[in-house]
């Protein structure tokens, strides 16, 4: 039973990371863009970014190992009854 909820928060773990990391990755470029050119005083700064579905698959499977690794440990370390 403990692997089904291991997996379980993994997965949950991976899709919000995987989330977490798109929203970085489109909005970061397009920020500092901006924020550079208001500080230089220049024209509208336009920036623009890319993202594949590798990047954000490989954060997904970081996240879900983290999660599920996480959680077993945890499962393993606590005592089955109370003393």
């Amino acid at each position: 039973m403990i692997y089904v909820k291991a997996a379980a928060v993994g997965i949950v773990s991976g899709l919000l990371l995987a989330v977490v990391w798109v929203l970085g990755a489109l909005w970061l470029p397009i920020y500092w863009q901006m924020l550079l050119s208001y500080v230089r005083n220049e024209g509208g700064g336009v920036g623009g970014s890319v993202i594949s579905s590798d990047s954000a698959l490989f954060v997904a499977l970081v996240g879900f190992t983290a999660g599920f690794y996480l959680t077993v440990r945890r499962a393993r370390r606590r005592p089955l009854l109370p003393s």
